[in-house]
């Protein structure tokens, strides 16, 4: 693209949701594509620019809830608007395994999308795995101290209604491999899966996947992984993890529309895992008259009834945003902002980290608390300088965490260290 060509395509594009006609033809990879030319910080200006968040407002919690950029919202209004034309009651199958394919992509170099259902949230996966593996009365469960409430409300309801038992273990936060021998001392012979945070809600602390994996396959346990905070906040390959099933939103990191995320069953456990809601599209056939069942022979069997299928193509486009940036150009710029943060905070008095001390397993999200306050009066006084962050009480944490994404860049973490810095002062 040349660059006065660029430029009138820039100014047309980041214009509003209600784009010219003109604008909407040309891809937006061109833009960003075009934007390199001018330089790293004209890229992810540009990058801002795509986002409708409020100006007056710097936004530090994508950990918490993701906002969608404007090819993203065109692409949700488009496919919703075509729906209301013509209404279907299936949908485009073509497309929708091209999202899958997308997400594939992201997760590993062979990550398969026949592995990949679409699901609602990572709620949902959750509970698709604990109700759907055949646990019963006595069977033990390991997990943590410091999962969301999806993970500990869903282990809790299966305890009351079947009787398994729920282990628990605290993270290690100054060396990460402490938490694989944590885990190692709950295990014995009832023991059989291990559900855990890939990246933790309260701190940000990455566990150490492959090592956890190893474990238990080695015990032959099942090891699962709630991914809401890791795919594209911090770079993994699903496979080469060794994890055997996977739940994801992807309305966080991966800026999808709400109500979209994935499921991942590792290859060959498809029949461990039963679904446990099923209908159209969950089967391969049946036969109502001679009581036959046959399920798809794809994480498919995991998608059932009619589907918005507008928020999942929107989520296509998430993905094509995504690759179009570049996994390891997010990562390095994420952890960038998240590393001056977190050495900021070591120079204001009274502040403690509760991060990991190891950068191994430090992310995007940096969580801190301070002697004098109590965290629900950080939050105000950030709140009151327009600084949008969320407040963590799971497990007792009780601090303050703060999440960096591609449409912040150095002036917001000086904006939030000032602020600081003033509470402290």
């Amino acid at each position: 693209m040349k660059r006065k060509d660029f430029f009138k395509w820039a100014a047309a594009f980041v214009g509003g949701l209600a784009l010219p006609r003109e604008a909407k033809a040309i891809d937006f990879k061109h833009l960003l594509q075009g934007a390199s030319i001018q330089g790293d910080d004209y890229f992810w200006k540009m990058v801002r620019d795509l986002f409708v968040l409020d100006p007056g407002v710097t936004y530090l919690n994508f950990g918490g809830l993701g906002a969608s950029p404007l090819p993203v919202l065109n692409s949700l209004l488009e496919w919703t608007q075509s729906e209301e034309r013509t209404p279907n009651a299936g949908h485009d199958d073509k497309e929708w395994w091209r999202v899958k394919e997308g997400l594939a992509r992201i997760l590993g170099k062979t990550c398969r999308k026949e592995d990949l259902a679409l699901i609602s949230t990572a709620t949902e996966g959750i509970n698709m795995i604990i109700n759907g593996l055949p646990l019963k009365k006595g069977d033990e469960v390991i997990t943590s101290t410091h999962e969301h409430v999806a993970l500990s409300v869903g282990l809790l309801n299966r305890m009351q209604r079947d009787g398994i038992v729920i282990r628990l273990f605290e993270p290690d936060m100054k060396n990460g491999l402490g938490t694989v021998d944590r885990i190692a001392r709950l295990i014995n012979g009832r023991t059989r899966l291990i559900f855990m945070s890939h990246v933790t809600c309260t701190t940000g602390q990455r566990c150490p996947d492959k090592e956890i994996s190893k474990l238990a396959r080695d015990k032959g346990i099942w090891f699962a992984l709630d991914g809401a905070q890791a795919p594209v906040s911090v770079p993994f390959d699903i496979v080469e993890c060794g994890v055997d099933f996977y739940a994801c939103s992807t309305h966080k990191w991966l800026m999808g529309p709400k109500r979209t995320g994935f499921l991942y069953v590792r290859q060959g456990l498809l029949d461990t895992l039963r679904p446990i809601t099923a209908g159209a599209y969950s089967s391969d056939k049946y036969d109502m008259a001679k009581n036959e069942l046959v399920l798809h022979p794809t994480a498919q069997r995991y998608e059932y009834g009619t589907q918005n299928e507008a928020l999942f193509f929107a989520l296509g486009k998430a993905v094509d945003f995504v690759e179009t940036i570049g996994l390891e150009r997010i990562w390095q710029h994420n952890h960038a902002l998240a590393e001056r943060f977190y050495k900021g905070l070591q120079e204001i008095p009274g502040v403690e980290t509760v991060s990991p001390e190891e950068e191994t397993y430090r992310t995007s999200m940096i969580s801190f608390r301070m002697k004098s306050f109590e965290y629900g009066k950080i939050n105000e006084h950030l709140a009151k300088d327009k600084l949008r962050v969320r407040s963590v009480n799971e497990g007792g944490v009780n601090c303050i965490r703060v999440s960096f994404h591609v449409c912040n860049h150095d002036g917001d973490v000086t904006k939030i260290l000032e602020s600081l810095k003033k509470l402290a002062g």
